[in-house]
């Protein structure tokens, strides 16, 4: 495996992450009072965005990429005409304009995280599969690098007047995302030609759409219970998303250093990376993926305890090894699993039930769970029961634990492939 592959590959989910981690974070300040002052309740259906657009475009774009057109062209158009938007929501300046902008964003950015990781598997290959964690590493940091660059952008250039885009604001988030989103566009048409395998003539309605292929997947019961696991760990990734900067405020945290104190998950999350193909190697998949679900419900554990301080920041670490050892792990698996004609589709299940379902029935979920254990008095909020705000994932963590360590068969990835991989012509083997 030549290093120059891995490089571009590793290019590839630098700028993959970079662009959401420019737009993502900072959002909020566009949207909120120091910008935009839009409702609360709009700014929270505005971030609802990115959940609705896993749950039908990783599946339009899964099976053009499976049969019609090259995953590469297809990342070439998606981020291309996501720039367009991307520009277009910059300029927006009522709810309703910018909330349809950024849903068709999401619909096309949100499939390009499982067509991306489609393209790094089949260039890698099989027998080198354990390079993927460190490829993906570069992802985390871009994300890093996304918010650190745009803070910096923000201070050291403020009432500097910069051509085509003025002042230094915070709609800048859009705009400088959309050139990015431009750039990756056109450095995906170099990376490694990654063509479809388009269905025969005589094949069943099934295995001419690779979504329907896919699914059928689910049938073997390791793969449902993964998938299924995967979506019901995607709501305990929502609620850390919707309620973690709250539980922080609560905790004495200074609103201004939130931020600073929530990249700690990502460089924990960076550090895992490097150690999943390891514990892939010694462990295997399965305890792998246990000991990533461990490390949520320890999290959610000690957030429900409270104090001391210390320990609740140090929680924040745990969220990097949580998303590195199951949610990395769980892609190589359905990776594996996917036979080579439907490997996006497989991977763009995977992003529909965790970013998808996953996202949106947990933040919603999360906001009425809040609710729930707030206390009013005259209209103010006098009180809110973290501990029993946090009880809730823990307890679901614990009960996936169970579940995913009985009914969860790792032998049973040889059967799968065994019936899932289509017979190939050689100039189209993965």
């Amino acid at each position: 495996m030549s290093f120059g592959l891995r490089a571009r590959l590793s290019v590839m989910m630098f700028l993959q992450y970079f662009v959401w981690g420019i737009w993502l974070p900072m959002l909020a300040q566009r949207l909120g009072t120091n910008d935009l002052n839009l409702e609360a309740s709009q700014i929270g259906w505005i971030f609802s965005v990115y959940g609705f657009g896993s749950i039908v475009g990783p599946f339009i774009l899964g099976q053009l990429a499976d049969r019609y057109f090259a995953t590469e062209r297809v990342m070439f158009v998606a981020h291309f005409v996501g720039g367009l938007l991307l520009f277009a929501t910059a300029a927006a300046t009522t709810f309703w304009p910018i909330f349809i902008l950024l849903l068709l964003y999401c619909s096309l950015y949100m499939p390009t995280m499982g067509l991306s990781n489609s393209i790094t598997f089949r260039s890698l290959g099989e027998n080198n599969q354990n390079y993927f964690p460190a490829i993906r590493f570069w992802g985390t940091v871009g994300w890093i690098a996304a918010g650190l660059s745009f803070a910096a952008y923000l201070s050291l250039l403020k009432g500097v007047d910069i051509p085509l885009l003025g002042e230094p604001s915070y709609r800048d988030c859009l705009r400088l995302s959309g050139v990015f989103s431009i750039v990756l566009a056109i450095y995906s048409l170099t990376l490694p030609h990654t063509p479809p395998i388009p269905a025969k003539e005589t094949d069943p309605v099934d295995k001419r759409s690779a979504v329907l292929e896919c699914l059928e997947l689910m049938r073997f019961r390791s793969f449902a219970v993964l998938v299924t696991i995967a979506g019901l760990i995607g709501i305990m990734l929502a609620f850390y998303f919707a309620l973690e900067n709250y539980f922080l405020e609560h905790i004495k945290v200074e609103p201004t250093q939130i931020g600073a104190y929530m990249t700690i998950g990502q460089f924990a999350e960076g550090i895992c990376m490097l150690l999943v193909p390891l514990s892939v190697t010694k462990l295997g998949y399965k305890k792998t993926m246990l000991i990533g679900m461990a490390a949520w419900a320890i999290r959610f554990g000690f957030s429900a305890l409270g104090y001391p301080f210390w320990l609740m920041i140090g929680t924040i670490a745990l969220h990097g090894f949580a998303f590195g050892f199951f949610f990395v792990v769980a892609q190589m698996f359905v990776d594996r699993a996917a036979g080579s004609d439907i490997k996006a589709s497989a991977q763009s299940l995977l992003i529909f039930v965790i970013y998808g379902l996953g996202t949106v029935l947990g933040s919603i979920v999360a906001g009425y769970v809040r609710g729930h254990y707030q206390t009013f008095v005259d209209g103010q909020l006098v009180a809110e029961n973290w501990r029993g705000i946090w009880m809730g994932p823990f307890v679901l963590t614990l009960l996936c634990m169970v579940a995913f360590a009985l009914l969860f068969k790792e032998e049973q990835i040889g059967e799968i492939q065994e019936e899932a991989e289509p017979v190939l012509a050689p100039s189209t083997s993965a």
